[in-house]
């Protein structure tokens, strides 16, 4: 019999089903990204966010700028606020496109 794993989270995770578009960041190899990544957020926490996309998945420890969207305004613009966040973990095993768990850096 599988041994439960022990929760990792300190914080609960709320659903928060939004389309999202990131770009990854430079290091010293590579520059920053110029392509948009087009996804969805599936569900939102005050230190993280787990995110599906349909393009290939990036390697844990990468960091992104992920715009979330909070509000649509009366003039038909959503509203997003860009953010840092590193890969943590990625899972491509699942029929509904892979997804990615991302850590706020605040």
């Amino acid at each position: 019999m599988k041994k439960p794993t022990r929760e990792k989270r300190m914080s609960a995770r709320i659903p928060y089903t939004r389309p999202m578009s990131y770009g990854v960041m430079g290091n010293f190899v590579s520059p920053p990204g110029v392509v948009e990544v087009k996804g969805k957020i599936l569900d939102i926490s005050d230190s993280g966010v787990r995110i599906r996309i349909d393009g290939q998945a990036l390697e844990p420890g990468t960091v992104i700028c992920i715009r979330v969207p909070i509000h649509k305004s009366k003039s038909r613009t959503p509203i997003t606020v860009p953010v840092l966040a590193e890969i943590r973990w990625v899972n491509e095993a699942l029929p509904a496109g892979r997804q990615m768990g991302l850590r706020f850096m605040m």
